[in-house]
This record gives C-alpha cells, sequence and structure tokens, in this order.
C-alpha cells in the first residue's frame, strides 16, 4: 500500500512538472550550461560557466553598467555610458563605451542610438528583407516632401538604398561643427558652410532643399530655370536655392545679408564670418546690424590690411608717427631693412658687410677668400672690363672685373666684403639676407656660417655701402 502511494506520488510530481515547467532562474553567476539558465540580457559564457551581461539593459540599482570585458555589472566603466556625454553628431556605442558619427538618414544601422535623436533603426515596413536603416520620427505627423509618416517614423517610398529622399545642405554659416546645430549637418571648413554629412545623390545631382529630393546638380543660377521651372532661385553648392527676398539686413535669417543681385533684385546671401573672408582694407562688420556682419571699410586688426600697413585708429595706415614705412612681415621693407616692432629698421650696411677690414682686390683682378678676416667676394654682375663696373655701380672702392685672360667676355664685377658670422637665420633678420656657409671652417674643422646677400639688390647695396 505504502509503495502503491509513493508511486502515485511520483507520477502526479511527473505530471505537474509535464504541465507547468518551471521559468528560468535569474541570473546565476556561479553556474549555468546554458543562456536558458541566465535572465533578460545575459547569456551563458561556456567556458566560465557562469551568466555574464551583453548590455547595461541587463544591470540597474546600483551597478548599472555591463563591464564587457568580465560580464559583470558595475557601478562605474570607462568612456562613455550614454549619447549625452557625446560631442554633437555623435552617439555613444556601449558595446566599446566610444563616441561614434551619427548615422544618417537612410544609411544601414543596428541599434536606435546610433541614429541620433528623434530617429530610429528600423526595417521598411514594404521591404523588411533590405535591411534596417536610419529613419526620422514623424514631425507632428508629417514628414519632409518625398517621404511618408508610416507608424510614427518617416520612410521613403522605396527601400533605402534605392530611394531619391535625401538631406539638403543648409548653408548655414559657420566655423565648426556647433554652429550648425544639427547633427545631420557639419561645417565645411572651405566653404565656412554647413552642409549634409551623408552625400546620398548621384554623380550629376544633388540634393534639392525645396522638395529634398535628389535632383539635377546646377553649376550657374541660369540652369536653376530649368530645373525648378521658375526663375527666382540661386545656385549654391550645385543646388538651387530658392532666393530670399529682402530690402535690408534686417529682412534675413541670423548670419546673413541682404545683396543686390545681378538684376537688381535683392536677396538673402550669407554674410563674412571672419575679416580674413573680406578684401584686404575691410573688416567683418558685426555690430552695425547686430546678427547680419558684412565686410566694411576699415579694419579692427592688423590682419584686416596689407602686409605693408597696420591697423590704427580703424584705418589701415602704411606709416604712423616717426615710422616712415609701417610693416607686419620683413618682406615688404627695402633691402637690408628689418620689421621691428610694425616698423621697417635700415640695417647699417657698413657694419653688416662693411669693407674695411678687408683689402682690394689683388692685382690679379681676383677678389679672394680670406677666413682670418672674413672678406668673401661678391659677383654683382658680367662684365668684359672694369669700365663696365664703373658704368652700372660707380666708382666703388676695390672693385675689379674678375676677367682673366686677353678676349674674355664673360667675367664678373668684384668687390670684397667683411660679412658677420651667424648659426641661423634669425641671426641676419635684414631683408636680402641669409645664414649661409662661408667655405670656411673654425679651429674644430667646422663650418662657419655668415649673414650672406643672397638677393642682387643687397649685393649691390653691400658693395655700395647703401640700401
Amino acid at each position: 500500500m505504502l509503495q502503491r502511494c509513493v508511486w502515485a506520488a511520483l507520477v502526479l510530481s511527473l505530471a505537474a512538472c509535464k504541465s507547468s515547467p518551471p521559468a528560468p532562474p535569474t541570473a546565476v553567476p556561479d553556474t549555468c550550461s546554458s543562456d536558458a539558465e541566465c535572465a533578460t540580457h545575459f547569456r551563458c559564457d561556456l567556458e566560465l560557466r557562469r551568466c555574464v551581461c551583453t548590455s547595461d539593459a541587463a544591470c540597474s540599482g546600483g551597478t548599472p553598467f555591463c563591464n564587457a570585458f568580465t560580464g559583470l555589472c558595475v557601478a562605474a566603466v570607462a568612456g562613455c555610458t550614454s549619447s549625452s556625454t557625446c560631442a554633437a553628431g555623435q552617439y555613444c556605442n556601449t558595446a566599446l563605451r566610444t563616441c561614434k558619427p551619427i548615422t544618417g538618414f537612410c544609411q544601414a544601422c543596428k541599434t536606435d542610438a546610433e541614429c541620433g535623436a528623434n530617429s530610429s533603426c528600423l526595417a521598411h515596413p514594404d521591404y523588411t528583407a533590405a535591411g534596417t536603416f536610419c529613419v526620422p520620427a514623424c514631425s507632428s505627423g508629417s514628414c519632409a516632401a518625398g517621404l511618408t509618416c508610416r507608424g510614427g517614423s518617416c520612410f521613403p517610398a522605396k527601400a533605402c538604398g534605392d530611394s531619391n529622399a535625401c538631406i539638403p545642405d543648409s548653408l548655414k554659416p559657420c566655423t565648426g561643427d556647433p554652429d550648425c546645430a544639427d547633427p545631420a549637418q557639419s561645417c565645411d571648413l572651405t566653404l565656412k558652410e554647413c552642409v549634409a554629412r551623408q552625400r546620398t545623390c548621384g554623380a550629376g545631382f544633388s540634393c534639392d532643399p525645396q522638395s529634398k529630393l535628389c535632383r539635377s546638380a546646377c553649376n550657374v543660377d541660369q540652369d536653376c530655370v530649368a530645373i525648378e521651372g521658375a526663375t527666382g532661385y540661386q545656385c549654391r553648392a550645385n543646388a538651387c536655392f530658392r532666393r530670399n527676398v529682402c530690402t535690408q539686413d534686417s529682412d534675413c535669417n541670423t548670419g546673413e545679408i541682404c545683396l543686390q543681385n545681378p538684376d537688381g533684385s535683392k536677396s538673402c546671401a550669407g554674410g563674412c564670418v571672419v575679416a580674413s573672408d573680406c578684401p584686404l582694407g575691410q573688416g567683418c562688420d558685426t555690430t552695425t546690424v547686430p546678427g547680419h556682419p558684412r565686410c566694411a571699410t576699415g579694419c579692427t586688426q592688423d590682419l584686416d590690411c596689407p602686409l605693408n600697413a597696420i591697423c590704427s585708429g580703424g584705418s589701415c595706415v602704411s606709416s604712423s608717427g616717426s615710422c616712415p614705412q609701417a610693416c607686419q612681415v620683413t618682406s615688404v621693407c627695402p633691402i637690408g631693412g628689418n620689421c621691428v616692432n610694425k616698423c621697417c629698421v635700415e640695417v647699417n650696411f657698413s657694419t653688416a658687410c662693411g669693407q674695411n677690414p678687408c683689402s682690394a682686390c689683388t692685382a690679379s683682378q681676383n677678389c679672394l677668400v680670406d677666413c682670418s678676416t672674413f672678406c668673401f667676394p661678391l659677383a654683382l654682375a658680367t662684365c668684359s672690363s672694369l669700365s663696365d663696373c664703373t658704368n652700372k655701380f660707380g666708382p666703388v672702392p676695390g672693385m675689379v672685373c674678375n676677367c682673366p685672360g686677353s678676349g674674355c667676355t664673360a667675367g664678373y664685377c668684384e668687390v670684397a666684403t667683411h660679412l658677420l658670422t651667424c648659426v641661423q637665420d634669425s641671426d641676419c633678420p635684414y631683408k636680402g639676407f641669409r645664414c649661409l656657409v662661408s667655405g670656411c671652417v673654425d679651429a674644430n674643422s667646422a663650418p662657419i656660417k655668415v649673414c650672406r646677400p643672397f638677393e642682387p639688390a643687397a649685393q649691390t647695396a653691400c658693395a655700395q655701402g647703401h640700401p
């Protein structure tokens, strides 16, 4: 009887197991043999025989982050933990803990996070086999031209990869991506305007900003008449933009100004961003009409002026006070000059390349290198006799026509000069001179350098003793 009862109890117990199997246990870190034994968002590491987390979704409470290396939920991890910690135009790849560029419209994706705010990673309702792509959410139930709101997201008529929908350039003035204030746009530092990060239109086509569809690209304004079927469009960055008619700067968006068109009408166009956008002698005026910077005569800094002028009192001037020639760099000064404190200062040639203690050239009409006094010959011009040199340079002490032999026609007017030693070009700051190897060596057989005039005008100045 007892045996019969035990057998009946066992049968009932087995029946109960078959009719209602127990639910898989929650994550048991120490033992598992299959994923079924682990909780949601965990998997079984068959080598460690324990459940490990697969994403932050597996973790909660005081340990909200999944350590991808240990598979344990932890309180903190290195790298990013959410997209809010990444720069504009980026999202946090929590698997890698690294900020990555946001995936653009109609580009393949795996997670909603990589599509950025107000976009999702979805398959097209009619083309599920095509995969998942980033698509924007319907804004107030409406979508951009060429897209249809379906299930809360905007989809193109065809599957992504075979769609005519696109994201146009905003062409907003910028100096960096933050100025664009749109993750779909980046700042083109050459144009200084915001352009779409993703180019989906093929060769010969561009994204039309009105329809947000790929249309034929334009090269000049006149092309837009055929492309748009109407006048009043401007070709910018190979796309036709409807002109924003205006009468004054305040009619335009921030960063734009009201300019006259060739046909006499006025429309809004991008203003200057920095002074270098304007012609020399003009600066970028950002104060007269706030929010509408335009080029205006005058300056706010030296860079607004030509290199042989400086900004003084809001104007570019070529001389200032006791300075006869203003400068920003030495290259605009006369030969032998040096730009010091924005003023060209002439060098003293008797010091820089005086003939003393050099003696006249040898009787054989040849100026020789004299390393003991750092005297070196300067070849000034071709000659066949000394009279050729005198006619060109006047009577210069020690000048010879180095043209040995009778009937010589390819000699050089030479004069010996004393040159200062140097180590680098900055030791010879005056225009027309460089620190060059002289051909002489010091007591340690190391090459000696001297400030040598390398421009013909500087050589002549050394020989004649004045600029």
